[in-house]
Formats: structure tokens, C-alpha cells, sequence
């Protein structure tokens, strides 16, 4: 059995001859062990020159296994199931230390997806991203957009232009616009279409208030044409009001007096109109009015007092386009607003300060307008009464304020001035009146010829004027022509004293 056999070839599982008889069971079983059943194909032994008991075997069927090779199988199965039993632990434990030291080893065997997505799946994913950025993109847009706009309006209602108390956003946004149309880019049609739609929108906000509010007290006629006197409280409103005077300085801005002066008249006269609650009460709405939209729930009417800044306004407005007969009416109900009002305690405190100024200002814009309507008498009257005001005031006022008394004292010097210049203009014109009547024009007859207050300074009178008014002067005029001319001279003395300190 021992020198006389080959030796074993390790490919074939056979044997080759000349080499020692080592084939035996181990040897097979770990070849059958080493491929798996399905695909092990164990090839037969070679035969030349093999023989077993001095007998060679016969020859075999190509593709067929030994009785000894097909033992050896089975007992490699049977092992490898006793081995899969036992040792399962161990493999498991080995596939996942594999796993924990190649994380994509699972992912590297596992087959790759394919696309199943037909044509028309696709065109709907890839419309749909489309849509959702552009939702996103508008939506972004639209947000900020409207940041920008709402900033804008709270910077202007902050800083730049503020709105009347009492009012919806709506007419403050109109008034912005106007606003903007003034300043920024000024467009006068477009500024004026902002004033009238929040005019508009503001009494369509009172009269629903007013309509509500006559529902809370359960009168019949709620939803029925307003009285007169809820008309008239709806045009007294302060807000109301506010928005007119804006629209009335707009026209005054842009050329138009006629129509500014027709406003601010409109609204001093409205002033001082009385209605059934005092003027400047609030009225209330009870409901949920002021919860909608901001609307108000408060109501206020405008005061005579406050009438005096329109009529003011009104009085120069029809002075520059000469309708000197409005301007005073204006003026003297300014005067005669001012003086009621002096006895309030509000305005006593004042009594030095801004009443007077305003007491003097419009005394000397009165005395102005009755020279230019050669109404020197009624003009002089004003006059001496602003410079007793101004006298009056100095000798009570013992304030250190160096500027206010150097104003005080210019005001004195003014209106020492134009008293001069009155005396001397009635003088004048007296005489110069009946010399040159035949003369002059039918249409030149109602127009001063001394016109000093329209420049600063008068104009001298023509030579031969003058000759013909110094032969018909009378010893009265030449008297009152040296009273002229030493007020004057007095207020030359004034003004050069002050000059004189401030010239260095």
C-alpha cells in the first residue's frame, strides 16, 4: 500500500504516479469543503499507471464520481451543517465587525435602483419645483414690498408729515401721498387729487360715525337725511378741518390765492358758528366703531379761537390779489377774536408774550391795508394803538432777555416810522388831491397816490405836483407835514442807536 502509490494531485483529487500513496478521506473532504455543493465538480482520478492490490480499475465514466469521492462529500455537508450550528455566533459576530469597518459594504452589495419615472412623471415633479420656488419667490417679494411701505408711512407720520388726530389710515396714507407729491416729486394735479380723496374718505368716516352714534341712542331717523346741525358738526370736525386748511396752504403754494382765500375764509366764519354741545366737547360713539379698522370713537369740534390763524391767512391772501374790503373784514373779526378771548385765564398768562405780538401784528397789517385804501385816519388810529401796546408792554416787562427787548424796541421803532409816514401820505394827498383832480384819469380816482407801504420807502412826489401842492397848503397841513417828518426823524434815531451797538 505504500511505495508503490503516486502522489496526490491537489487540483483533481486523483493521484499521479511515482509518488506516495497520501490520498485518502481528509483529503477529499477538504476539497469538497473548500467549493460549495452546487458548483464543486470533483474531476476523477487519473489511472495510468494506478493500481490498488496489483489490480488497475476499471475505466470510468467521464463526469462520474468514486465511491470514495462522493463519501467524502457528504461527510463535508455534514460537517459544514454541524459547523453553520455551532459556529453561527461567531459568524454573525465577524459579518458585522466587517460592517463596523466598511460601513458601505451593505450598501455596495445591495443592487442600485433604477428609474421607473415615466415622461409624464416627470414633467410633474419638475412643475412642481417650478411652482413652489416661484411661490416662494413672490411670496418674499409681496412681504417685502409691503415692510418697505408700511416703513415708509410710519417714517412719514413720525418725522415728516403727521396727520390729524382722530382719522383712518386710509386718509393718512392720502395724506403722505400728498405730501410726497409736494416735496419730493411735485406734481400739483396729483397732490390736489390726494387732498379731495381724503376729504372725501374723511366725511364718509364721520358720517357713519354720526349714524352710529344716533343708533346707540335709539333715535328713529338714524338711517335718514342728517339735520343741519349734525352738518354743521360734521364740517366743524378738527380733523376735518386740519385737512382743509392743508389743501388751503397747497393752493397758496402753487399760485392759487383765490381759492385758498376762499377756505380759510369758509373756515374762520364756520368758527365762530355755535352748535348745541360747547365748542371743543368731545363726542363719543359707543359700539365697536373704534375696534374696525382703527376708526375713531371720539369726536371733536373747532373753537372761535381757532378760527384766528384762517382768518389771518384769508386777510392775506385777498390783500395780494386787492380785494382790500374781504381783507378787513377778515382782520378786524381776528382783532375782535383776540380781545374776547384776553379775559380767559389760558390767555391772561400769555398776556406778555404771544397775545401781544399777535395783538400788534395784526394792529399794524390793518393800519397798512386802510393806506392802501388812503384811509389814513382809521390807519393812524391802529397805529398809535400797536405803539401803545409795544410802549405798555416794555415798561412791564423786566426780563433780562437781551433779543426779546431788542425786538420789542425794533417793533417801537417800526411803528414810530409808520406813523410818520401816515401823517405825512394824509397831508400829501390832501393837497396834492385837489391840484391834480382835473388831471387825472376816471379810473385813477380810487387809487392812493402815496403808495409807501407797498416798497420801503415812499416815493417823492413829481416837481410840479409839489409846487402846486405848496401853494395850495394850508398852515394846518404844513403843520402836520413837520409833525410827519419829526416822527420820523425820531424813528431814524431810534434805529441808528441800535445800529450803533450792534456795528462792531
Amino acid at each position: 500500500m505504500g511505495a508503490c502509490c503516486g502522489k496526490p494531485d491537489r487540483k483533481s483529487g486523483g493521484y499521479v504516479l511515482g509518488g506516495a500513496n497520501t490520498s485518502s478521506a481528509p483529503s477529499a473532504a477538504a476539497s469538497a469543503s473548500a467549493t460549495p455543493v452546487a458548483k464543486s465538480k470533483v474531476q476523477p482520478p487519473s489511472t495510468a499507471g494506478h493500481s490498488l492490490g496489483g489490480s488497475s480499475p476499471a475505466a470510468r465514466v467521464p463526469g462520474e464520481l468514486s465511491a470514495s469521492a462522493l463519501a467524502a462529500q457528504k461527510r463535508a455537508e455534514a460537517a459544514e451543517k454541524r459547523g453553520v450550528q455551532q459556529g453561527g455566533g461567531k459568524l454573525a459576530k465577524k459579518l458585522a465587525d466587517q460592517t463596523k469597518q466598511s460601513p458601505f459594504a451593505v450598501e455596495e452589495s445591495m443592487p442600485e435602483p433604477t428609474n421607473t419615472l415615466s415622461p409624464l412623471g416627470r414633467t410633474i415633479i419638475t412643475t412642481t419645483r417650478v411652482i413652489r420656488n416661484l411661490l416662494i419667490f413672490s411670496t418674499s417679494s409681496v412681504a417685502l414690498a409691503y415692510f418697505l411701505w408700511s416703513g415708509t408711512h410710519a417714517y412719514l407720520e413720525q418725522y415728516k408729515c403727521p396727520s390729524p388726530e382722530d382719522v383712518s389710515s386710509a386718509v393718512k396714507n392720502c395724506l403722505h401721498g400728498a405730501w410726497v407729491r409736494e416735496e419730493i416729486s411735485p406734481d400739483p394735479d396729483v397732490a390736489e387729487i390726494y387732498f379731495q380723496k381724503a376729504l372725501e374718505l374723511q366725511r364718509k368716516d364721520l358720517e357713519i360715525f354720526y349714524r352710529n352714534m344716533n343708533k346707540s341712542s335709539n333715535k328713529s331717523d338714524s338711517n335718514s337725511v342728517f339735520s343741519d346741525e349734525t352738518y354743521q358738526e360734521i364740517e366743524k370736525d378738527k380733523a376735518l378741518v386740519e385737512i382743509q386748511n392743508r389743501l388751503a396752504r397747497f393752493y397758496s403754494r402753487t399760485g392759487q390765492d383765490e381759492r385758498a382765500a376762499t377756505i380759510w375764509t369758509r373756515l374762520w366764519k364756520l368758527s365762530e358758528k355755535n352748535t348745541l354741545r360747547a365748542q371743543g366737547e368731545s363726542k363719543s360713539s359707543s359700539g365697536l366703531l373704534g375696534s374696525i379698522f382703527g376708526a375713531p370713537t371720539e369726536r371733536s369740534v373747532i373753537a372761535k379761537q381757532d378760527g384766528i390763524p384762517f382768518a389771518k391767512q384769508a386777510a392775506d391772501s385777498w390783500m395780494r390779489l386787492g380785494e382790500y374790503d374781504l381783507a378787513e373784514e377778515a382782520l378786524g373779526w381776528t382783532l375782535n377774536a383776540i380781545d374776547s378771548s384776553s379775559t380767559s385765564e389760558a390767555q391772561q398768562s400769555l398776556e406778555n408774550s404771544f397775545a401781544t405780538i399777535e395783538q400788534v401784528g395784526l394792529l399794524s397789517t390793518l393800519g397798512a391795508l386802510y393806506v392802501r385804501q388812503s384811509k389814513f385816519e382809521y390807519a393812524l388810529s391802529l397805529f398809535v394803538k400797536a405803539l401803545q401796546t409795544v410802549q405798555e408792554h416794555r415798561a412791564q416787562s423786566d426780563s433780562g432777555d437781551i433779543k426779546d427787548s431788542d425786538m420789542w424796541f425794533c417793533r417801537e421803532a417800526i411803528l414810530t416810522n409808520s406813523i410818520g409816514e401816515t401823517l405825512y401820505g394824509a397831508t400829501t394827498a390832501t393837497a396834492s388831491k385837489q391840484a391834480i383832480s382835473e388831471k387825472q384819469a376816471p379810473a385813477e380816482q380810487n387809487k392812493s397816490s402815496w403808495k409807501f407801504w407797498s416798497s420801503s420807502s415812499s416815493s417823492a412826489p413829481s416837481k410840479e405836483s409839489v409846487k402846486k401842492s405848496e401853494k395850495t397848503k394850508t398852515p394846518e397841513q404844513r403843520k402836520k407835514e413837520e409833525e410827519a417828518l419829526g416822527w420820523m426823524q425820531k424813528a431814524i434815531a431810534m434805529a441808528q442807536v441800535k445800529s450803533g451797538q450792534h456795528r462792531d
